[in-house]
């Protein structure tokens, strides 16, 4: 818990000192590319994390990382403070805490939108711009084919699940077939 709340701190301090909301979805880009980066290389991680290592050379790993990435100048001193205070351990749950807000900091909301078939593009500008509508925010469509759904469309936007898949109209048809046939025939 207090890990949390102290890396949605510095997720929050980092978004206060980025102004330029294109410079904000890279800074959320290279923090997960960061922290992937931590939880897949041993070297980096040992590097990042081991306070023994001479600090010369964990802070020339780290600008490796992050010229690599071509990372703000923000983001590199929040990386830096990090790792001067040991923090390193971090790293992981501020990326995860930058996701969780980046949305939110760019009025966007991300839309699933499920269907039998794909989308062509003018039925994905008809739906991003009636969810745009629905929601006040940006949309990030974000489309999946499962012909499971028959046809017709399931979207998820904003914890509501809307679902317009014939499948379920076929299952809401039966329901009532059969139980108007129930009443009919008194079982």
């Amino acid at each position: 818990m207090r890990n949390t709340l102290l890396a949605d701190r510095y997720a929050q301090a980092l978004r206060g000192a980025i102004t330029d909301t294109a410079l904000l979805q890279k800074t959320a880009e290279a923090l997960n590319i960061l922290s992937s980066l931590c939880a897949s290389d041993p070297v980096f991680r040992s590097a990042m994390l081991n306070p023994v290592l001479d600090r010369a050379v964990r802070e020339r790993v780290l600008d490796m990382a992050l010229k690599n990435l071509e990372a703000a100048s923000e983001l590199r001193l929040l990386l830096h403070m990090l790792l001067d205070r040991n923090r390193m351990s971090l790293l992981p749950a501020v990326a995860a805490r930058f996701q969780d807000h980046i949305n939110e900091w760019l009025n966007r909301v991300e839309v699933a939108v499920v269907t039998a078939a794909a989308l062509t593009p003018d039925l994905e500008r008809r739906i991003v711009v009636a969810m745009e509508k629905f929601s006040g925010k940006t949309v990030q469509l974000n489309c999946r084919v499962d012909v499971g759904i028959l046809g017709g469309l399931v979207v998820h936007i904003l914890g509501n699940f809307i679902d317009f898949s014939l499948r379920t109209r076929l299952e809401r048809l039966k329901e009532k077939l059969l139980s108007e046939e129930t009443l009919t025939y008194g079982y």
